[in-house]
This record gives structure tokens, sequence and C-alpha cells, in this order.
């Protein structure tokens, strides 16, 4: 039989037990509760995404919502500013038809003036375009015989006039124009070539002219690659599109006078080993961080333009004031950036890169304490997954160099706008269509885009672009042409 002290003691041990067990139920609910609010503040800060504090595209914002702009109000007054060189309409001095309206009696009393002298004209011009018409134009290749030997000779037909009947050169490039360059759907352009000439024209015919454009412009994209991969600065991107009911990505490499486009079925590093451009590539690439542009040897610049989204982002939804004022310095380094290149510096001072480069660090630094590395389970194996603050934070610390790249280059732009520019118009495009309806389709609209991209950037009116070459003399980048 236990004693008094015993039995007390047992009873004392049951209790503790049972206190103990209470304290863990409570602290594991504590755990469940902090868990539950976290992916709650989680769940509720992605709702608030949209194209101002991340990469969401503005067209997924819906129609009831207008994020704020970034842009600082201009002191200037809306319209043409002192200096614009405006687009009014000037008289010209050789008009190509003249019509005389004669005055033929006089406005008060009637009286005949056929026969007085005038005193002066007053000029008023009218800009217009003729209707348009086709035109059949018809070649006869004469035959003769030799009256000495008796062997016949045919005159040559001109040059691409190899059909009993056919289109002209001229309704090609307007149908290419249309089609490839303002993107109308198939039957818009059919529409429109039957509207405007009276021709109708199928669309395997489009198609047709389409890839007669492309394998003319075999050497002329030959040439844009060469000089995209001789250029010192080039954007990178890629965006998904839909081809032949697959998804496959659209990659692009753009300077400001040249773009090329080409579609792959893969996003990553097999693509880009196939298109040819970034293994051989030895300058410097702005790119929105993609994990597998770091695998090239070439130099890096990092889009801010991302970056100051996902500041947005973090100083809205989880009141990160470090966030906010990260933001600040990089768009106040852009604009003293601007300013300098406008004096014709070419370089920040020592003591302007230094200071910029601590301000950074220090907001880096406050960040991460605000932000310490997630705790895992020591029961789970692989990697704690970390918050999109977080993670942030990460990238910012580990790629300090190239995210301030703008700052040691005024070569290098501060966003990756120049590459997202020239893959807009594909999502017009996408828009317009949905889709490319075989993979041939989306190569034929690379080659064709890259080429009216890069005319454009130089100069050349599309239509004329379009026209050069099929008349066979498209335009092509000259070696002396390569920076």
């Amino acid at each position: 039989m236990l004693s008094y002290e015993q039995k007390r003691k047992r009873a004392s041990d049951i209790f503790d037990q049972g206190r103990e067990a209470v304290i863990n139920y409570i602290v594991q609910q504590d755990i469940k509760i902090e868990v539950i609010e976290e992916r709650l503040r989680m769940i509720e800060a992605r709702l608030h995404l949209d194209s101002h504090n991340s990469s969401l595209p503005p067209s997924s914002d819906g129609l009831n919502h207008y994020p704020k702009n970034s842009r600082k109000k201009s002191k200037r007054l809306s319209g043409g500013q002192k200096g614009h060189n405006g687009t009014t309409l000037k008289i010209s001095d050789m008009p190509d038809t003249v019509i005389v309206h004669t005055v033929k009696k006089c406005s008060r009393c009637g009286y005949s003036l056929k026969k007085v002298e005038s005193l002066h004209y007053d000029k008023r011009q009218v800009i217009d375009i003729p209707r348009i018409e086709t035109t059949v134009t018809e070649h006869q290749a004469e035959s003769k015989s030799c009256p000495h030997c008796g062997e016949t000779t045919q005159a040559l037909f001109p040059e691409g006039v190899t059909k009993a009947v056919q289109y002209g050169r001229n309704l090609k490039t307007i149908a290419v124009y249309l089609r490839q360059y303002q993107l109308l759907s198939s039957k818009r352009t059919i529409e429109a070539i039957k509207d405007l000439f009276s021709c109708a024209v199928g669309e395997g015919t489009l198609f047709n002219w389409a890839i007669e454009l492309s394998k003319n412009l075999e050497e002329s994209n030959n040439s844009i690659k060469k000089h995209v991969i001789e250029a010192k600065v080039i954007n990178v991107d890629e965006t998904g599109i839909s081809s032949a009911k697959k998804l496959n990505w659209l990659h692009v490499a753009s300077t400001p006078d040249a773009t090329f486009l080409a579609a792959h079925p893969k996003r990553g590093s097999i693509a880009m080993n196939d298109i040819g451009i970034l293994p051989s590539y030895k300058g410097i690439a702005v790119h929105d961080m993609w994990a597998s542009y770091f695998k090239y040897d070439f130099k890096h610049g990092i889009c801010n333009a991302h970056i100051i989204r996902e500041l947005t982002y973090a100083y809205e939804e989880f009141k990160q004031g470090w966030a906010q004022k990260l933001k600040e310095l990089l768009l106040k380094s852009h604009l003293y950036v601007e300013r300098c290149r406008e004096r014709g510096k070419n370089a920040l001072n020592s003591h302007r890169l230094r200071q910029t480069q601590e301000s950074y660090d220090k907001l880096i630094r406050k960040g991460l304490r605000k932000n310490p590395l997630a705790r895992g389970s020591p029961h789970k194996r692989g990697r704690v997954k970390q918050s999109k603050v977080r993670n942030l934070l990460d990238r910012l610390r580990d790629n300090r160099a190239y995210v301030l790249a703008f700052l040691y280059d005024f070569n290098i732009p501060f966003t990756n706008n120049l590459a997202e520019r020239d893959l807009r118009m594909t999502k017009v495009k996408l828009k317009i269509s949905g889709c490319f309806r075989s993979d041939i389709a989306a190569d034929v609209y690379c080659r064709t885009r890259s080429y009216l991209s890069t005319t454009r950037k130089n100069g050349i009116a599309a239509f004329d672009a379009i026209s050069d070459t099929f008349n066979g003399h498209p335009f092509i980048f000259k070696p002396n042409y390569a920076e």
C-alpha cells in the first residue's frame, strides 16, 4: 500500500502531465492559427495583384480597375510644346490639277463680267486619293521566224510574269501589309481588298504570298541576327503563344535598330541554344531575371520596371517601408543618370556611385531583418518555401550589380521595355486571330515581323519594305553598320 506522500506525489505527477498536454495543445493550435493567418494574408495579397505591382498584363486588370499611374505629373501644358514641328497641311507649289472657278456676273447688279480682266485668285487646295481600281496589263511575247535559218525566236516575258493570269506585286504588297503588319485577320484582309479594289482573293492565296515574302527574307534575317549578336547591348524576353493547338514561346532579341523574333516549343536554354543568338553573344543582355539567361557567358542587366512593380507590391500589401524607399532610390538614380546623359556625361562620379550602392545595401539589410528566413519542420525534407517578399530580397541582394548596371554603364537601359514593345504586337495578333494555326505560320510571322520591325527602326516605311522585298531588294544590314 502506498504511503500518503507517495500518493500525493503520484497525483501531482498526473496533474503536471495533464497541464503539459494542455500547454502543448495550446501551442500547437497557436502555430496552426499563425500558419492559417499567413496563408490568408498571402491569398488576400494575391487578389490585389495587378499590372501596377506585378508582371501581370494590363489586360488582366478588368474594365473597372484603373491602376495608379507611377509617372509624375509634368508641369507642361497639354498639346504641342514650344519648338514642336507641327503637321499642318501646306500649300503645294505644284498641284496635279488646277480648276479655275470664273466670275460670270456682278453679285450686286448682275452686270456681265465675262470679258473683265481678273484682279487676283484665291487658292484653296484639296488633298485626296483618286478612286482606286484594278488594272489588267496584258503582256504579249512576240515570236518571229528567221528567214535565214528558219529558227523561231520568242521574246522574253518580264521577270515575275510566269502564269497565264496572276496578281501583280502592288496588290500582293498591300495584302501582306494589311495581314502581316496591320495584323488584320484573313477574313478582314479579304474583305478590305474586295471593298477597296473590287478584287476577290482567297485565304490560301494570302498565306502563299506571306510564305513567298518570308522566303525572300532569308538573307535579310541572317543579317539582322548577325547584327544583334555583334551589338554591345541587347534586350531579350519571351512570351507564350498558341501554335498548332500547343503552347509555344516567342523569343525576342532587340537593339534600338534591330529586332529578331523566333518561335520555339520551349522557353528555357534549349530554345535559346537552338535559336543561336545567346550562346554566341558576348555583350550585355538586359532581361527580367529569368534563370535561363544566367547560364550564358555574357554580362547582365536587370529590368528595373519589374523590380519597381514588385517593390510596390511589397509596400502596398505588406507595409514594407524599405521597399518604398528602395523604389524611390532606383527612380531618382535613373532620373539622375538621364540628366547626366543630357549634359554629355557617360559615367557617374565615384562619390555618387558609392553613395547609391551604400543606400541600396542598407535598405536590403533592413528588409532582410524584417523578413527573416522561414524555418521548416525538422521532420520534413527539402527547401522551405519563403515568402514572396523574402524571395525578392534574396534576388536583389544576390544580383545588386545587375540591378544597378544602368549606373555603371550609361549604354545599359533602365528597363527592358524595348524587348517588351517588340513583343507587344504579337499579343495584338493573338487577340485578333486567337492562335497560329501551324508552326509554319508562326515561323512566317516571326521572320516577317522581325524584318518589318527592323526596317521601321531604320526609317523605312513598312509598305516600302514589303514592296522592295517582292521586287528582290530587301533591307540588309551591311557589315559596316554593325556596332
